[in-house]
Formats: structure tokens, C-alpha cells, sequence
């Protein structure tokens, strides 16, 4: 029988250098081939970055039959996916950078540039300060710089004999409580305006479904995320798995996929009503809140509801495929549409207009998305903001007059 002694020497003299010469051996194949993966993978994050470097905008939008196969809307798109990049902003979270292209021009402070024609019949009249507030729709989704709503308002006013300085503060995601804090902005600023346009409704009921809960801005929890791994211990590795949502690889297994598209919580019906009335809530509490500042700054203010695709009776085949494609969005819609007031508002100097019916009748296509249209689609609303701001207009018009006398 072996002692212990010699068991001991036996075990450290022929069995561990066997398995210690075995184990080393397996930890360099696992060595080689997590690095052969690796290098693998750079090689496929490189392929990714030079194929969206080089590959032309995959926008489903471009097929929208309202643009009659335009010759400008494949470039357009390029540059819409490219000038797609915001930078930090307090109060509001966030706006664009500066971006110059053949039909987008974004400029130092983050603004859409607007072109309104010169017009013999303004040139004599007093300049008039208009703010135009919005998302994306106001912004100026889909459509050329002079082809915004506000470009086209300005326009309309300019041809009937009025002097508009027109400032587009639209920016794609704000919710009707970022334009307030933008206006705010502007004023403590000493950018005090005339009149100010509000042209709200999809982000509102957007963010409400997105978050389950009303007054947010849009991806809230996403920043809430990023407050979190700030603060959290394992910082390093929470770090990390957030950068990988910034790899080109990963971007492009979402559009394959589908991992990018918004996810509804489902809601009961009481649920869903209660969601509504929240939403139409904060929005009329935003109209209490500037009016009050109309009220101290002097100037007069007009909101409108946007129409979404919801609102139209007649669709094209297209229009057809994008309401399908957003129906979860349809009946909240339609709940936060029957909480407004339906009717045209005047209430002291706020303006309220209710367009979810301004498409109902007509058959041509004008959406692109459920709630972004092409540039006929703008023109329709713009002609209308210019018939409802022409009468504050006039009257500001007679107010400089009388005090120059």
C-alpha cells in the first residue's frame, strides 16, 4: 500500500504536469479563437460602417405615391438621414447640429432655415415677429426648405401684403412642453415675438403610449437609463452594453429585424381613456401656461391639432400600408380627438384651430407616414394658418400705425 507520501510525489510528478500541460494546451485554442472572433468582427463592424458610409437612405418614405416619383426625393432622403444628428440642448434635450445641403440647411442655432418670397405689396408694411413651434411635422419632415409649413405660411402672408420674419423652432420628437420651455427660452433671451404658432398632437399621444403616462418627452426612459449608469457601481460595465447600441453591426440586425420599432404596452380600456384625458390635459395646461406669458411678453398666440392619417376618409394604396403599419396608435388617437374641444376657440388672445378634419374629403395622397405629409400636404395647411393669422395680423398691422402717428 502507498504511503501518503508517495501518493503525493506520484501526483505531482506525473498526473498534474499532464493535466497542467493538457489545460494550457486547451486555453490557447480557446485563446486563438476568441481572437480569430474577434477579429472576425471588426472586420464586420468595418463592412457595416463603410456600407451605411456608402449605401443610399433605405427610408421606406421615399416610395410615398404624394411625391409622383419626384427627381429630387432619392437626394433629399440622403441628406435627411445625414443632417439626422442632434447635440445636447438644455431645457430641451436636444436639436440639431448645424447641417448645409442642397435641400436642408440647419444653421448654428439649430433652426430650419425658412425661405419666404419677397413681394411688392409687403415691402412697405411693418416687419411682424412669428415663431412657429412644432416637432417634426413643423420641422419639416419629408419636405425641401422652402416647402416647410412655415416657409409656406410666409409666403401666403408676404402675398397678401404682409412683412413676416418667420423663426422655425419645429424640431423632430418635441412634445408640446418642450416648445413651451423653448419659448421660454426665447424670451429670457430677449427674442420676444409678435406671434407665436403652435402646431401640435402626434408627439403628445405618441409619447403618452410610448411611456404609458402623459406630459413626457418622447424615449424618456432611455434618458433615465443613461442618469442611472452614471451613478451605478459597475459603471465600466453598463458602459459597455449601452455603447453596443451604437455599433454599425447592431444598427443594421435592427432594421433587418425589426428590433427598432416601437414596442406598445397594451392597455385596458379604462386604461386607455384615462391615458387620453391625461394627454388633452397637460396640452390644455400648456395653453394656460403661454397664456400667461402672452399676457406679460405682448404677444398673441395660435395653436393648432394636426390631422394624422387617421383623420383621412380617402386612401391610396400606400397610405393604406403605413395606417396598418401604425394601427396601434389609431384608437388612442381617436380617444384624444374626441376629448378636444372639436370647435374653433377664441379665448382672449390664444387661438385654438382643430384640423384633424382639414384632409377628411380629399382623395389625392398626402401622407407619407401617419402623421408627417408631403409638400401639397403643407401648402393646404399653410394656406389655412395664413387665413387665420391674417385677422391678428391686420390687427397688429393697425397697432403700429397708431403709435407712429
Amino acid at each position: 500500500m502507498l504511503s501518503r507520501e508517495t501518493l503525493f510525489v506520484f501526483l505531482s510528478k506525473i498526473l498534474v504536469p499532464r493535466f497542467m500541460k493538457g489545460f494550457f494546451k486547451r486555453l490557447g485554442e480557446a485563446w486563438n479563437i476568441a481572437g480569430i472572433t474577434f477579429l472576425f468582427f471588426i472586420l464586420i463592424e468595418i463592412f457595416f460602417r463603410i456600407y451605411f458610409m456608402f449605401s443610399s437612405s433605405n427610408d421606406p418614405r421615399i416610395q410615398a405615391d404624394c411625391y409622383q416619383n419626384a427627381e429630387w426625393v432619392d437626394n433629399y432622403y440622403s441628406e435627411f438621414a445625414e443632417c439626422n444628428n442632434s447635440r445636447w440642448e438644455p431645457y430641451v434635450y436636444w436639436k440639431r447640429k448645424p447641417f448645409t445641403g442642397e435641400y436642408i440647411h440647419v444653421d448654428q442655432n439649430g433652426s430650419r432655415k425658412t425661405i419666404t418670397k419677397s413681394h411688392p405689396l409687403s415691402g412697405n408694411q411693418p416687419q411682424i415677429n412669428l415663431f412657429f413651434l412644432g416637432g417634426s411635422s413643423m420641422w419639416g419632415s419629408g419636405v425641401r426648405d422652402a416647402n416647410t409649413i412655415p416657409s409656406l405660411t410666409g409666403n401666403e402672408l408676404t402675398i397678401k401684403g404682409f412683412n413676416p420674419r418667420i423663426s422655425n423652432f419645429g424640431e423632430s420628437g418635441y412634445v408640446s412642453s418642450q416648445e413651451v420651455a423653448k419659448l421660454i427660452i426665447e424670451l429670457k433671451n430677449g427674442n420676444i415675438p409678435d406671434i407665436v404658432v403652435f402646431y401640435d398632437g402626434a408627439n403628445d399621444i405618441f409619447s403618452s403610449l410610448q411611456s404609458g403616462k402623459a406630459g413626457f418627452p418622447q424615449n424618456e426612459n432611455n434618458r433615465v437609463k443613461e442618469f442611472n449608469t452614471l451613478k451605478e457601481k459597475k459603471k465600466s460595465f453598463l458602459v459597455f452594453f449601452q455603447s453596443l447600441r451604437s455599433l454599425a453591426t447592431v444598427k443594421f440586425i435592427n432594421r433587418q429585424f425589426g428590433g427598432g420599432q416601437v414596442v406598445f404596452q397594451e392597455l385596458q380600456e379604462s386604461e386607455l381613456q384615462d391615458l387620453a384625458q391625461s394627454t388633452v390635459y397637460y396640452y390644455n395646461e400648456n395653453i394656460r401656461l403661454v397664456n400667461a406669458l402672452a399676457k406679460e411678453y405682448g404677444f398673441q398666440a395660435v395653436f393648432y391639432w394636426q390631422p394624422t392619417i387617421f383623420d383621412k376618409a380617402y386612401l391610396s394604396e400606400y397610405e393604406k400600408s403605413e395606417m396598418e403599419n401604425i394601427k396601434d396608435l389609431k384608437k388612442i388617437t381617436e380617444e384624444v380627438n374626441s376629448k378636444l374641444f372639436m370647435d374653433d376657440l377664441q379665448y382672449e388672445n390664444i387661438r385654438f384651430y382643430n384640423l384633424t378634419n382639414l384632409f377628411r374629403e380629399i382623395r389625392d395622397p398626402l401622407f407619407i407616414d401617419w402623421c408627417h405629409v408631403c409638400e401639397n400636404g403643407n401648402l393646404i395647411i399653410s394656406q389655412r394658418m395664413a387665413r387665420d393669422l391674417m385677422p391678428v395680423l391686420d390687427s397688429l398691422n393697425t397697432g403700429h400705425k397708431q403709435f407712429n402717428e
